[in-house]
Order: C-alpha cells, then structure tokens, then sequence
C-alpha cells in the first residue's frame, strides 16, 4: 500500500512529536529521581553537621584519630553520644530504643565512615561507593578528615514511590493531551502543505496536456513559492518557446516558399512560350536557385550551431591581423556599394604587445564578414561606415557603426532572432533571409564572447563584438 505525501507528512510529524514527549517523559523522570537524591543529600549534609563539630571537638582533643582507629567499638559508642547530646530528659541511653531519639540520625549514623586526611578509612565497616558525598572536617583552617556518608537505599521508599506514580500518572495524561494535540496540529500543518503541492501537481497536468497558459501563482515567500515562481517561468519560456516555434516554421515555410514561386513561375512562363528559353532567363533561374541554396545552407548551419555540431578548433590568434585582413578584403565592396568605409585598428596593429584571442579563425572570419557584408548591403549610399577595435586586459571590442538606415529601439532587440527583418530596410530586395546576425551570435557564444546591437551615432546601425583577451607568447 502506497501512502500518499500527506499521510507521510502526518506520521512524519506525529513521530517526531511522539518522541519529543516521550524524551520529555524520560528527561522528567530522570530528574525528579536526580532531584529527591540531591534533596537526600542535602539533607543528610544538614543532619551531619552536629557529627562533624562534634568529630572537629574530638580531634581538637585527641589531636589523632588513632583512638579511634585503634578501638573501633568507641566509634559506635561515641555516635550514639552525639546523637543523645543536647536531648533533656532522656531516659533510655540506646538510642535505637529511645523513642525521643531522631530515626533520621539513626539511619544517617549507620551510612557514615570516617577517613583521615589523607582518605585512609578511620571508623566504619561500610562500603563507600565512589558516588558517596564527602563532608571536610576541618580544624584550625585544615582538613584533618572526612566524613563520609554512603547514599540512602531509596527502594521501598513509600514517599517516593508515591510521588513517583503521581508524577507518571501527571505525565502520562499530559503525554497524550499533548499528543492529541500534536496530530491535529500535524494534519492541519499536512493539509497546509500539501495544498500548493497539489496546485502544481493539477498545474504540471494541464501543462503536460498542452495547456501552455497555466500559471501557479503562488503568493508565498518560502520554498514552495519558490517552486511556483520557477514552475511559472518554466511554464512561461515554453509557452515562447512554442509560439517562436510555429513563427519559426511560418517564416521557414515562408522563405522557402518565395524562391519557389518565382522558379515555378518562370519555368511555366518558358513552358508557355511566354519567355524565350536564353541566357536572361537561366540566369534568373540560376539567382533564384542560389538564393534557394543560401538558405538552405544557411538553416543547416543554424540548426548545428544549436545543436553544438560545430566543430570549432581553438587556436591563440591576433585579433587585429585577423579584423585588418577582412576589413581589406571588404574594401572594394563598400567603394562599389558607394559607402566610405574607415578602419581604426592601425594604432593597436602597431602597439608592441599583441592582441590575442583564443578561437576558430574560419569561424571568427565568417563572423566578420557576415557583419560587414550586413553594413555594405543594408546602408544606403552616399553612407558611411566605421570599423574600430580597442582592447583592455580582460577583453578586445570590435564595434562596427554605419549611416542610415536606423533600426527601431522595438526592433533592436530581436535583431538576432532567427528570420527576423526590418523590413522597411532590410528587406528581401537585397537578398538576405535574416540568418546571418542570429549565426553570429551562436558563433560568438561559442566563444564565450558577447554580440549586441546598439544605436549607430552615425544615423545607422552599430555592433559590438567582444571577445576574451589571452596571453600568448610565441
């Protein structure tokens, strides 16, 4: 039989109660017990002190235990003498037999031995256990013995049993008051847990069953809140996980879509005869074809960066050689695309120290050129667009400003998305799928760097690329 959490949590807790009151019943007793041999003690100290000044005026006398020791009859005989001292009108010398004499005395004076200073035994034929009090007898500021008094035999002790039982009795009404007491305030502590457990429970259900909009909402400060607040966000990040999923497959099946329209168009039109089969015409197919095949490669591309597939081989590099050698590469294409283009990484080229970075150098230059090309196609001439590089000890920054067109504050964002376009700039006119930045963003993640997107104090677009910094030296 399986038992739920909240009968678990209930027995749990009705448990630990249980042995709380019954250590408490336990600790109790054990101390009323300590508590009547400690009161016996004090008592047994209280009723000793007219032995002890009496054993002080005999040594004071005698100088020596040795009478004593030499004659131990006179160690009865003088007990019984101090007890009967300062007792009028005594008629019987026995004590035991005196009905006037003190019992207390009587039992203590048989429970006491004498030791001198130096604890060898004196007078008395008892055993002294180790846990027996010792009471100093001093004399002119020194101990010259002790007295010793044996613990009293408890058992049998009318007194104390009665108390005992009562105490039990006491205790054992209290134990199960408190008991009671402790299941109902376990189950109402069950019940109070188990509530936003069962909340999630009937929340994770309906997520599980495609509920993507079920939210907990838990208004509570602990764990379990903590637990829904996270079970919200889980909830939340799946719900656009699943909405950027059905965009994603609209805007692939978009994309794709288009260039095969224009193909299927054109190879009906030169099946009709509305178009003469030449070189214009199979150039057409041939640009659309490629645009085809750039996103093709493009979307396979992305799909093994998010699938970690990139195999990327980590090698110290210079990072400027690396920004200057595609910067002049792309010269000539911002010239024909009627933009200037201005590079500032001459003076860290020419610093002593080198600037290294560790990454792949195919996959960095894939990179760089996604970006210029982005900033050569997209910026409209006359334009303007500024290469610069900078570096501190930790980190190297490579920001790439151009002229207008700007991009809207809303849209900065979600530059990076996959197929995402600014359409009133970028639009599919320059034949771009809106691959390449979210490609670069994997590409540098993969290199533990960070790509954002920012406003161009040129009227444009501005991006920034940073990358670790390393030591290397050859």
């Amino acid at each position: 039989m399986r038992l739920g959490i909240s009968t678990r949590l209930f027995l749990v807790m009705l448990l630990v109660s249980l042995t709380l009151i019954g250590g408490m019943m336990l600790a109790a007793q054990w101390r009323f017990t300590q508590g009547i041999k400690q009161y016996a003690q004090n008592e047994d100290a209280q009723r000793a002190e007219q032995f002890i000044e009496a054993l002080q005026r005999f040594y004071s006398f005698k100088q020596s235990w040795q009478p004593l020791r030499e004659h131990p009859a006179r160690w009865k005989g003088w007990l019984r003498q101090t007890m009967l001292r300062d007792m009028p009108d005594i008629d019987t010398p026995d004590p035991a037999r005196n009905p006037r004499a003190s019992l207390p005395l009587v039992a203590l004076a048989r429970r006491m031995v004498l030791l001198d200073a130096a604890g060898e035994r004196v007078a008395g034929d008892i055993e002294v256990p180790p846990q027996a009090q010792r009471l100093p007898i001093v004399v002119n500021q020194q101990t010259v013995g002790w007295l010793v008094i044996t613990p009293p035999k408890l058992r049998g002790d009318a007194l104390r049993d009665r108390l005992l039982h009562e105490l039990n009795l006491s205790l054992i009404w209290i134990g199960l008051f408190a008991l009671l007491l402790a299941g109902l305030t376990s189950a109402l502590l069950a019940r109070h847990f188990l509530q936003p457990i069962r909340q999630l429970n009937r929340a994770a259900q309906d997520l599980a069953q495609g509920d993507l909009t079920r939210r907990v909402a838990l208004e509570r400060d602990d764990e379990l809140g903590q637990l829904a607040a996270q079970f919200d966000r889980m909830a939340q990040a799946l719900e656009h996980q699943a909405r950027d999923r059905r965009d994603w497959l609209a805007d692939v099946s978009h994309e794709l879509r288009t260039p095969l329209t224009i193909l299927r168009g054109e190879i009906e039109a030169l099946q009709d005869g509305v178009r003469p089969l030449d070189a214009k015409a199979l150039a057409s197919l041939r640009q659309e074809v490629g645009r085809l095949d750039r996103l093709i490669d493009d979307l396979y591309q992305l799909a093994q960066a998010d699938q970690g597939a990139f195999k990327h081989a980590m090698l110290p590099l210079n990072f400027t050689e690396l920004v200057n050698a595609a910067a002049e590469r792309f010269r000539e294409r911002f010239r024909q695309a009627g933009l200037e283009f201005e590079l500032d990484c001459a003076a860290h080229a020419a610093a002593k120290d080198t600037v290294c970075v560790l990454g792949d150098a195919q996959r960095l230059h894939q990179v760089l050129a996604n970006l210029l090309e982005n900033s050569a196609r997209y910026t409209q001439a006359p334009g303007h667009a500024r290469l610069s590089c900078r570096h501190t000890r930790r980190e190297v920054i490579l920001t790439l400003e151009d002229s207008a067109p700007g991009v809207p504050a809303a849209a900065m964002p979600r530059l990076f998305e996959r197929l995402f376009r600014v359409e009133s700039s970028r639009s599919r006119e320059h034949g771009g799928a809106g691959l390449g930045l979210s490609m670069c963003r994997s590409i540098v993640q993969a290199h533990t760097g960070h790509l954002e997107a920012f406003p161009s104090p040129l009227g444009g677009l501005g991006l920034r690329l940073s990358l670790p910094r390393v030591e290397f030296k050859p």
